[in-house]
Order: C-alpha cells, then structure tokens, then sequence
C-alpha cells in the first residue's frame, strides 16, 4: 500500500484527481461485490464436493479470496482519505501519492481478474 505522507506531488490536477479517485471507487466496489459472488460459488461447489484435493485446493481460493477483500477495503480507505483531502482544499501535504495509488489499483484489477480466471477454470473442470 502507499506511504501515508508521500513527499510526491502529482502533476494532475484537483479535479482530475478527485474524478479518478470516485472511478476508483466504483472499481474496487464491483470488484469486491464480484469477489462476494465467487466466494458463494465457492461454497456452493464445497458443499457439494467430498474429494480431499477439490477442497484443499478450494480453501487456497478461499484464502486468496479473503485476503483480497481485506485489500480491496484498504485501498478503498486510502482512496477515500484522498478524496477527503482533495474535496476539503487542503493546503497540506496529501495523504497518499495519487501515482502510487493508481498503481495499487491497476495492479488490484490485474491480480483479481488473474485469480477469477483461475477460479472459474478450477469450478468449471469440477462441475
């Protein structure tokens, strides 16, 4: 995650910031409501399952799964600590670097799509 206090600035400006701040936003909600939805899926096809190697390795998914809804509800905090930041015209240094944070989220949506693509292959094959 990024460093609270960043000593960089970005060239982008406030209002460019805070409209891609709220498109952060919408992102990490539908990826945690889509990350919701696996995380049925997953139960369901447990619950239906009795091969030991089936549930081992939906457990790591799960494990995944779980861990990046914790990342997903971080993220969406500092998000939300910047746009704080930007919407009360705040003189002070930012919360966040807006750079690093753009980052964190392309690199939030890559590794999600990554593991949902997995997912769906290792339910799919099992079904």
């Amino acid at each position: 995650m990024s460093n609270l206090f960043s000593d960089k600035r970005s060239d982008l400006r406030k209002e460019d910031q805070v409209v891609e701040c709220s498109a952060w936003i919408r992102i990490l909600q539908t990826l945690r409501a889509d990350n919701d939805l696996l995380i049925r899926r997953l139960a369901d096809a447990v619950s239906k399952s009795v091969d030991r190697a089936f549930i081992e390795e939906a457990e790591a998914f799960q494990i995944g799964m779980l861990s990046r809804e914790t990342a997903i509800v971080l993220l969406r905090h500092e998000i939300k600590e910047q746009l704080g930041w930007l919407e009360d015209s705040v003189t002070e240094m930012a919360p966040h670097d807006h750079l690093v944070m753009k980052k964190e989220v392309e690199d939030m949506v890559a590794d999600y799509e990554k593991m949902k693509s997995s997912f769906l292959v290792f339910v799919t094959g099992v079904s």
